[in-house]
């Protein structure tokens, strides 16, 4: 396997002894450009979603913050009650968002208790067969689960590249396929797993699908990458086998599960219920799919970038004792151009960016002979 969440796999194909065949897009998930600028790591590049989507609410750093806390106190509250659950110590809204030395600043503005875990000893495995397989095996019908409907798609693959840094439009293609194929609307969808590596990924699957952020449902059934546990591309399978369960305590439910890979990259997104699906299992048109996507609209990133520009979103790592130690900022010259930068390794003005609005903040950015750098106007 390679790759975060949706990955890759080696596959041997048992009737031909061919293998192993490689399921997947194998291609580096960051360009030069991020690299160069320190975009390497989930925990650099989720936060530039998280900031790009409080500007789109409109929220100040404080009120998003809370928000954000309150958001995983409901996957925390399925974890305390699911005894596969990796983490099951009751945490508060105030538990998740308050910085303190147990629970420091990653990558603002995510603590510690945002963070997706993946120090975990856990193991999850299905069984997919046909339903005259399972007849011959003598497995009960009742606890068959069946898959309804299916859809896979990628996004513009560079982060950098993508137009608005706050939407999923994979996801929202995906759903719709989804509901198009099984006749189910969102709404009806009886259980939700939204994969959550970090809140932007969950807020983002969650928008896309036009889920509200009020709706009662839980938008996990395990409790999520940072409670539940996330060991490695397999959390999915995790998510699925709870689905399973559930469907199997209610024969008439549905459930929908969805899997990213890289950063915000890749999308997967499967539905399973109860009962076979109606008409018969019906494949979506992958091709056509993502050829919607890839016809969507590309920004141009410079790789050497030099004038008057503004922050679109950013995010300020911390090392393990909470001292900030790096700026990263995507921005927009004055003629539209997107750029990669660092700010100025400043203490006051990475404690200002952590706690501060930066958004939209005009300022500078001149390329060092080695990388962009942007000092915001004070």
């Amino acid at each position: 396997m390679r790759g975060k969440g949706a990955g890759l796999s080696g596959v041997i194909d048992t009737d031909t002894g061919e293998g192993p065949r490689l399921l997947g897009d194998d291609r580096e998930p960051t360009n030069a450009t991020e690299q160069r600028h320190g975009l390497d790591l989930p925990i650099q590049i989720y936060p530039l979603f998280e900031q790009a989507l409080r500007g789109r609410y409109g929220h100040r750093p404080i009120e998003h913050r809370q928000m954000l806390g309150e958001l995983y106190a409901r996957l925390n509250a399925v974890a305390v009650s699911n005894p596969q659950a990796w983490r099951r110590e009751p945490l508060s809204a105030a538990d998740i968002a308050e910085r303190t030395p147990k629970n420091r600043m990653v990558g603002a503005p995510y603590t510690k208790q945002m963070n997706a875990i993946i120090a975990v000893d856990q193991a999850a495995a299905l069984v997919m067969m046909s339903a005259a397989k399972a007849r011959q095996l003598g497995i009960d019908p009742e606890r068959w689960v069946y898959p309804l409907a299916a859809a896979n798609a990628h996004e513009r693959w560079f982060v950098s590249e993508r137009a608005d840094l706050s939407r999923s439009p994979a996801i929202a293609a995906c759903g719709e396929r989804l509901v198009a194929a099984s006749g189910l609307a969102i709404d009806e969808i009886d259980h939700l797993d939204l994969y959550s590596c970090f809140p932007s990924a969950v807020q983002m699957a969650r928008d896309a699908l036009g889920i509200a952020a009020h709706d009662p449902r839980p938008l996990t059934v395990t409790g999520g990458l940072a409670y539940h546990g996330g060991p490695g591309n397999n959390y999915c399978t995790h998510a699925i086998a709870e689905t399973m369960n559930h469907i199997r305590a209610d024969r008439s439910a549905t459930g929908l599960v969805s899997g990213v890979g890289w950063y915000m990259s890749k999308h997967s997104l499967g539905l399973y219920g109860g009962r076979p699906p109606t008409g018969g299992w019906r494949p979506i048109d992958a091709a056509g799919l993502q050829a919607e996507i890839d016809a969507g609209p590309v920004v141009d990133t410079l790789e050497q970038a030099d004038g008057q520009g503004r922050i679109e979103t950013y995010t300020v790592m911390h090392d393990r004792a909470d001292r900030p130690v790096q700026g990263i900022v995507l921005g927009r010259l004055d003629d539209g151009r997107r750029f990669v930068a660092n700010t100025p390794t400043d203490i006051d003005l990475l404690d200002a960016m952590t706690n501060e609005e930066f958004l939209d903040r005009a300022g500078r950015v001149h390329n060092d002979g080695k990388r962009n750098l942007f000092a915001p106007n004070g």
